[in-house]
């Protein structure tokens, strides 16, 4: 993996623990309070752009990012998603529609994390759910 993919990852990873500290308290926390305490109490790591951009991205538009995913996960109650699984979500969707990131890596990336932090259906789960969004599109999925 490129040097760049993998600081990538390291956003994705920093924005999706502290997407998961402020949903875990009802989005009641100011987001870069959670932010910084995962920073320094959680991962030790320097704060980059990337990551803030996802997290503050996906906070910002997370109304309409909900929606989405009840749209595309019917057969789920949002509330009754798993928390992780919730956290990829909303960060999936909020980095193919609001950033400029390729479908495709956005997909395969929220998979790997699937597997990394959620449980055993998780990966599949996020695949169908972040597909179905993808065609919904127009777009159809392609190797990096």
């Amino acid at each position: 993996m490129s040097e760049k993919r993998i600081q990538r990852r390291q956003s994705r990873v920093l924005a999706l623990k502290t997407l998961f500290f402020y949903l875990e308290r009802n989005e009641e926390p100011v987001l870069k309070d959670c932010f910084d305490y995962i920073l320094l109490e959680i991962d030790d790591q320097k704060a980059d752009d990337f990551s803030w951009e996802i997290v503050n991205t996906a906070v910002k538009n997370i109304g309409k990012i909900k929606l989405l995913i009840r749209a595309f996960a019917p057969e789920y109650k949002f509330e009754k998603i798993a928390p992780i699984n919730r956290a990829l979500l909303i960060l999936g969707i909020s980095e193919m529609k609001f950033m400029e990131t390729p479908p495709v890596v956005v997909i395969n990336e929220y998979i790997e994390l699937a597997k990394q932090y959620g449980e055993d259906k998780s990966p599949s789960f996020l695949n169908g759910v972040l597909d179905s969004y993808l065609k919904s599109l127009g777009l159809e999925r392609t190797k990096q």
